[in-house]
């Protein structure tokens, strides 16, 4: 089976639907944002601090294109990927991409631990979350196949939304 990528802001239920989705479907697991923290034996919030978002923007790209090759793997992937053209161009050639879309105050809500979240540190995050949807849902559409709107949805219930759009 091709790739399936699941993108969406940070806090919409990319890894937790991911990974029961993959079981689900007996598909490889993996999580951009994870496996960048592993090889770098750093937190996402210390690649920002130590080397800045573009540097951490570049690595995050040059890992999910060359990831992307592999077949049979179901995608999260981090919030910001959507920010690089070659990123939506694998998102729309190289698979099936699903948006799991959030309503901004639920996503701040589901955000308990702000300290990892890079973007969010020292801000009003309500408005920082409307500022970051705005700046990136032309992306978000335009680099998806599908929408699952989850702000009413159980995990199970948005797992078996997106087997019925596969099936």
């Amino acid at each position: 089976m091709n790739n399936i990528y699941l993108i969406g802001m940070m806090g919409s239920g990319k890894t937790t639907i991911g990974r029961k989705l993959s079981k689900k479907l007996n598909m490889d697991f993996v999580d951009v944002d994870t496996d960048i923290e592993f090889i770098n034996d750093r937190t996402i919030l210390e690649i920002f601090n130590e080397f800045g978002e573009n540097k951490f923007r570049e690595m995050e790209s040059a890992y999910f294109i060359e990831k992307s090759k592999e077949e049979n793997k179901i995608f999260s992937t981090g919030g910001g990927i959507i920010l690089r053209k070659k990123n939506r161009e694998v998102l729309i050639n190289h698979g099936l991409t699903f948006l799991l879309e959030l309503d901004c105050n639920i996503l701040l809500n589901r955000i308990k631990d702000i300290d990892n979240r890079p973007l969010l540190s020292g801000s009003d995050n309500l408005e920082t979350i409307y500022d970051i949807w705005n700046q990136r849902k032309k992306y978000y559409y335009n680099s998806c196949h599908h929408i699952i709107n989850v702000n009413n949805l159980s995990v199970k219930d948005a797992i078996e939304e997106i087997i019925t759009i596969l099936n």
